[in-house]
């Protein structure tokens, strides 16, 4: 579980060097968008390995031991200092280097590049969760009317059976009625 969060942060780390490398050598922002692709999908991964990790242990960094050591706190605790400052400080790290990355992309392509891809990434990303949302939405309509027309089926079946039922009883009723006649006619 330590390695996953810190193999995470690794790749965050590295994916904003390569996006900056690409900056620094791309002529326009799609020579770079790869990259920032990878960065954003990186990025989330991490938010959601520290997210995991919140619930089930914290990871032993050399900030959080260090801190702990100061501190003198248990290691294992994972409201301690030294557990909350090195996962603050790790994200406060990443979170300043895409700051970072930011400002070059904005140097290079012009002032307001970098919030204009943010704000452009949080709109496709509304508007996919919308479009996830109608698509739930219309499975589960569509899932109730496949049910009705699953019960009309089988109400369908259900008195068809009994139109069946009723009229085998008649013609048996019948065949017994045109029996007993003919038989006395028979004896007669």
């Amino acid at each position: 579980m330590i390695a996953e969060s810190m193999a995470a942060f690794a790749l965050v780390k590295g994916t904003i060097d390569a996006v900056k490398a690409a900056v620094d050598t791309a002529n326009d922002v799609q020579g770079i968008s790869s990259g920032l692709d990878a960065l954003f999908h990186h990025r989330d991964a991490a938010a959601r390995e520290l997210k995991k990790q919140k619930k089930i242990a914290k990871p032993k960094s050399k900030l959080h031991k260090f801190f702990s050591k100061k501190m003198g706190e248990d290691e294992e605790d994972e409201l301690s200092v030294g557990a909350v400052a090195a996962m603050v400080l790790e994200q406060k790290q990443v979170d300043r280097q895409i700051e970072n990355l930011g400002i070059k992309i904005d140097n290079k392509y012009g002032l307001g590049a970098w919030d204009e891809i943010l704000a452009t990434r949080e709109a496709l990303l509304a508007e996919r969760k919308e479009q996830r949302k109608k698509a739930r939405e219309a499975a589960a309509a569509q899932a109730l009317e496949d049910e009705a027309f699953h019960d009309k089926i089988i109400r369908c079946i259900v008195e068809a059976a009994k139109l069946i039922a009723v009229l085998a009883a008649t013609v048996i009723v019948g065949a017994i009625v045109w029996s007993n006649r003919a038989g006395a006619k028979l004896w007669s």
